[in-house]
């Protein structure tokens, strides 16, 4: 590594642990942790990216070094979200290295075939349907390897400690889990959605066995990060797991952990959803799904459900499983129904409808009052707000994003965290 690159990353390093250790993110912290763990209604809510914003306006990368810009580019993309979003997303106070690992596919067969954004990325995608018939295709299905690349992982390693070096903590490990990888779209994936759900009715034992099938490969890949040692708690507030939502939290992991003693998954937070399985029925919900998902989240102390599914008619089924902390509230759920049967103790990630922030015009009077809704229907809950799907947020936003920062922490009464 050239010294222009060294220097060009401690530089980013020190104003990554100047924001990670200051008095806004101690107050994020705390607001988080207070709702997280239903001791205070506080309201916390993070804004992600899923346009072009952060292309917009992030730095270019500069290090003349290529193995140097995915430390570059993650320094980059937090210091950016601090510094131009004002929400309360959190820069933990260590810096964590992921596991560099190998795992093959399920399928030889399948394919994805990615649509072209417009933007220079992509955005949805088909698959080729490997499966036609369950029981005549089930062959196809196969195995995953897993391969951990120990020396890739402990250059980049290696490589963070020297960058941070007398500025924060750098530690090696995974805060993601097998556990949570879907199995429902991985079904979908191997033969379309509308098959799927008529093999329900048509074959249901041959959906059993390929659900069994896929769960079982992700016990498996979980398990295998357990063995390897790979876990790493996931509290902290490290975002991009659970859905968006940020999990920091002091009841995890509930014990010591002595000094060179792996972290169990059962030490951390978890992650379950079924999005592709919106259109069934509850009842049909608990035959071919709760049986796994009470497996799954028996692997996690607290946890998750839900990414874009409605969860209203299907609360009762999932407040069976183990850990339950929070619950996908999409722009489909129908919230009267949901404060109707929810527990007080399930949080609603609330997620906004996006065209509120991210359409073609901004009106700041609607977008206060799409809010109010869900804090008059949810008067009795937790409540976070997680803005997602944001498919169109440009560069060019900036002002209503500060607008939009702005009115959700006066609508709740919780300016804390600001910068």
């Amino acid at each position: 590594m050239t010294d222009a690159s060294m220097l060009r990353l401690r530089r980013l390093a020190g104003t990554y642990a100047a924001y990670a250790l200051n008095d806004v993110m101690a107050q994020r912290r705390m607001k988080w942790r207070l709702n997280n763990g239903l001791k205070a209604r506080t309201f916390p809510f993070h804004i992600e990216d899923n346009g072009t914003f952060f292309r917009d306006v992030m730095p270019p990368l500069q290090c003349a070094d290529a193995d140097c810009h995915w430390l570059e580019w993650q320094l980059l993309f937090a210091m950016t979200a601090y510094e131009r979003i004002n929400d309360d997303r959190i820069i933990p106070d260590r810096f964590v290295v992921d596991w560099a690992a190998d795992v093959t596919g399920y399928c030889d067969e399948l394919r994805y075939t990615h649509a072209d954004d417009g933007h220079g990325g992509s955005f949805g995608y088909e698959t080729s349907k490997p499966i036609k018939d369950i029981d005549a295709d089930f062959h196809k299905l196969k195995h995953r390897r897993k391969v951990l690349q120990r020396e890739l992982t402990e250059q980049r390693a290696e490589l963070a400690r020297d960058v941070f070096k007398g500025l924060l903590p750098v530690e090696v490990g995974s805060v993601h889990s097998g556990y949570s990888d879907g199995f429902t779209n991985k079904a979908v994936h191997l033969m379309g959605m509308e098959e799927l759900y008529l093999q329900m009715a048509i074959n249901p034992e041959a959906v059993h066995r390929l659900f069994s099938f896929l769960v079982e490969e992700n016990l498996a890949l979980g398990q295998w990060q357990e063995d390897q040692g790979l876990l790493t708690l996931n509290n902290d507030g490290n975002q991009g797991y659970c859905s968006g939502s940020s999990q920091f939290s002091d009841e995890i992991p509930g014990r010591v952990i002595a000094p060179g003693e792996p972290v169990r998954s059962t030490d951390r937070y978890g992650y379950l959803e079924a999005q592709e399985a919106s259109s069934i029925s509850p009842d049909m919900f608990a035959e071919f799904l709760m049986p796994h998902f009470r497996k799954l989240a028996a692997k996690f102390k607290l946890m998750k459900f839900g990414c874009c599914e409605p969860v209203h008619a299907i609360i009762g089924h999932l407040q069976e499983l183990n850990g339950l902390r929070k619950v996908s509230v999409t722009p489909w759920c129908d919230l009267e129904k949901l404060a109707a049967a929810c527990n007080r103790n399930v949080i609603w990630s609330r997620k906004p409808v996006p065209l509120k922030l991210c359409g073609t015009a901004f009106d700041p009077a609607e977008f206060r009052a799409h809010l109010q809704e869900t804090l008059d229907i949810g008067a009795d809950f937790f409540i976070e707000f997680v803005f997602r799907d944001t498919n169109l947020l440009t560069g060019a936003m900036q002002n209503r994003l500060d607008e939009a920062c702005r009115i959700v922490r006066e609508i709740t009464g919780h300016p804390e965290g600001a910068r």
